[in-house]
Parts: structure tokens; sequence; C-alpha cells
């Protein structure tokens, strides 16, 4: 009876899913300073994957960005990310920050770049191997789809909607998220 009961205890406990939490991560801004995740406990939060082409239809990209990131300041917040496989290169380390900058208000997190891809194996940044994984996030497995890609955490610190580049920013779900 004692074995029975064991065996079932195991198999109940291994049919839960171990979850990490976004509150055990942090990132490095661009100037440097680490972030906690735990500094936004209760609040919305949105990251972006950046482009870095520096084209006309980007820049009102980051425009867009960033007035979302102005008018929801009290509740959400919002952190932009350069992507080593999406272009941001050694060509481009001094000269994308700055682009960035002229563009983004301080209503917007800009990180230091970040392996965000799984391709890159050990190289992904944890954060994006918890965005992008599954048994860390508890609900998305999905490569990251380059510049543009977007993930929205609800403020329960839980993954509750990723949308790719061809997302359009008046699509109805994205507004929801962001309200």
């Amino acid at each position: 009876m004692k074995f029975l009961l064991m065996i079932m205890a195991i198999i109940f406990l291994s049919s839960f899913a171990f979850t990490d939490s976004l509150y055990n991560y942090s990132f490095t801004g661009i100037d440097g300073t680490t972030h906690s995740f735990n500094e936004y406990q209760g609040k919305k939060i949105l990251i972006v994957v950046l482009p870095s082409s520096q084209t006309a239809e980007d820049s009102t990209y980051l425009t867009r960005i960033d007035s979302i990131a102005q008018a929801n300041t009290s509740q959400l917040i919002t952190i932009a990310v350069p992507s080593y496989e999406d272009g941001y290169t050694g060509d481009t380390l001094t000269e994308l920050p700055q682009w960035y900058l002229s563009i983004l208000s301080s209503s917007v997190i800009l990180t230091q770049g970040m392996y965000t891809h799984k391709a890159s194996d050990t190289l992904q940044n944890p954060l994006f191997s918890w965005l992008t994984t599954t048994t860390l996030n508890n609900h998305f497995d999905e490569e990251v789809g380059g510049p543009g890609e977007m993930y929205f955490i609800n403020e329960q610190g839980e993954l509750n909607g990723v949308f790719g580049p061809e997302a359009k920013w008046s699509n109805k779900i994205v507004n929801r998220m962001l309200q």
C-alpha cells in the first residue's frame, strides 16, 4: 500500500510543469545599469526586439513604441532589445544606440545587445530563453521572429502574448494587451 501511494505521489508531482518566474531574471540597460524584473512586479511589461536597419519605416516603428510607452507609463514597462542575430553587430554597436536614443524617450528602457534567438543555443540570453521556452514560461515555445517581435507580460509576471514582426499596433488583441 505504501508503495502504491508513493508511486501515485510521484506521478502526481511529475504532472505539474515546473516553471520559472520572470522575477528571477534581470537585464543590463544600455547605460550599464542592471535591472531586476522584481522592480516591475504588479505592472505589465512589453519587451520588443528592435530593428537595426535605420530606415524611415524603422524610425516610425521606434516612434510608435515610444508613443505607447509614454501613454502608458503608469501601468506599462517598455523594454527595447537590440538583437545580435538581427543586425546589432560590431559595426553598429556605437551608431545604433545613438539612433535608438535619438528617438526613444526615457519611457522606454533600452538594453544592451542580447542574443535573442534559440538558434544561438548557449549564447541565448536567459531572459529570451524564458520568453521562448514553454517549460520556463508555461505558455509559449517559439523562435524569435526578428525585429518587431513583441512579448506581453501581465501584472502577475506571466507571459500572455507573443506577436511576430508582422503584427500591427492597430491589432485589437495588441491594443487589449496594452490596456
